[in-house]
């Protein structure tokens, strides 16, 4: 009997009137901040997020469009080989003497009549005749006599909007320190505060591409923003540094551990963030998770400033809606993983209110020249 076949992302930050990110740098910023003032220690914040840089694309889409398992070939035991592995004749299945070789396997007597009703299709727990014969299961996973390979389930299809978010998902930035500059604490803080107004700018462009967040009036978008922007970069920076131990992963180039944190005078942020990634590696944080939690974020904002509640709330609805719908399809073993997830943000709403201490410290110490657009940003928000 033939086998079957194999299966085989103007005048002010957010432009809800586009589907691209605006282009520009953040002296438009104003549109974000009313009555910013002129600071000393400001620079020209860099381009706004290019759609045309979103990162994974295609890699994503091929993660969540899983084919199905290929059972192997099966290859028929031989006689010979069953004579050079079995010089005694034993029974390859209960280990009893061989009566010969029966279907293509050494077996007795007991076995051979197994072998002959799963060859008809007969069940093994029929009585047939007033009594019950050799009722015993062979284990097709371990079976040399089977030789299938059974596949493991296939996972069930993402979300639309995790789907769509993985997509929208912004490539990596690098710190790029300046090799010009000593190293001490000066060049560390420089490198993370430019890093941090870089990052700034593709936030703002990111959030434009998340399902129902254009469709909100530009007010509650950029109280959203103002509001929840260091909470998303915290929660990118701890993504990156799960691999790690004891480190932090502010950018690919730019990996710092305590000992580097204490003479960089990054200290108190080092502590601040590290409960939260040894929080997420124990959750084992996927990256379908990190992107929809970054959302959530995003929309469980604290602002006191929304216009419009109840389109807030839909876009808040979607989200946790898209989180448990992934959480019940990938991982049904644990039905209060969602939840675990959730129960995760307001230890990074403390985690965001810490760091924005630690950059307005630095601010006030005047020894750091600051972009623009972060600086409004981090008043705002201090």
């Amino acid at each position: 009997m033939s086998k079957p076949e194999p299966s085989s992302p103007s005048s002010s930050l957010v432009d809800t009137g586009s589907h691209h990110s605006p282009s520009g740098n953040s002296d438009a910023s104003g549109g974000y901040i009313n009555g910013s003032s002129r600071h000393s220690h400001t620079l020209d914040s860099p381009p706004m997020f290019n759609p045309g840089m979103l990162g994974g694309g295609a890699a994503c889409l091929r993660r969540y469009e899983e084919c199905s398992g290929v059972v192997a070939d099966d290859s028929p035991i031989k006689c010979e080989y069953m004579l050079n592995a079995i010089p005694k004749r034993l029974c390859l299945v209960c280990g009893d003497i061989a009566s010969g070789y029966h279907y293509g396997v050494a077996s007795c007597e007991a076995c051979k009549a197994f072998f002959k009703r799963t060859i008809q299709g007969v069940r093994l727990d029929r009585v047939r005749g007033g009594r019950q014969k050799y009722k015993r299961r062979l284990d097709a996973e371990n079976s040399a006599y089977l030789g299938l390979t059974i596949p493991p389930p296939a996972k069930k299809p993402l979300t639309k909007i995790v789907s769509h978010l993985l997509v929208v998902e912004p490539e990596k930035i690098y710190a790029m320190p300046d090799p010009t500059m000593p190293d001490g604490d000066i060049k560390a803080l420089t490198t993370l505060c430019d890093l941090a107004d870089r990052e700034l700018v593709v936030i703002i462009g990111w959030a434009k591409h998340i399902p129902g967040f254009s469709t909100l009036s530009l007010a509650d978008q950029m109280s959203l923003l103002q509001s929840a922007w260091m909470e998303i970069l915290v929660l990118s920076i701890v993504f990156r540094s799960l691999p790690c131990e004891d480190e932090i992963v502010y950018a690919e180039d730019y990996v710092v551990d305590e000992e580097q944190a204490r003479i960089s005078g990054l200290l108190d942020l080092h502590v601040a963030i590290l409960p939260l990634v040894r929080r997420y590696k124990k959750l084992r944080m996927e990256k379908e998770e990190f992107v929809t939690l970054k959302a959530i974020a995003l929309a469980n904002s604290d602002s006191m400033h929304i216009e419009n509640i109840e389109a807030v709330q839909r876009l808040q609805d979607s989200l946790h809606e898209a989180l448990q719908d992934f959480e019940g399809s990938q991982h049904p073993e644990d039905p209060r993983r969602a939840g675990k997830l959730l129960m995760t943000l307001p230890l990074l709403r403390q985690t965001a209110t810490k760091a924005v201490q630690h950059f307005y410290s630095i601010k006030m110490q005047g020894k750091v020249p600051m972009h623009k657009l972060f600086l409004e940003m981090l008043e705002a928000k201090a």
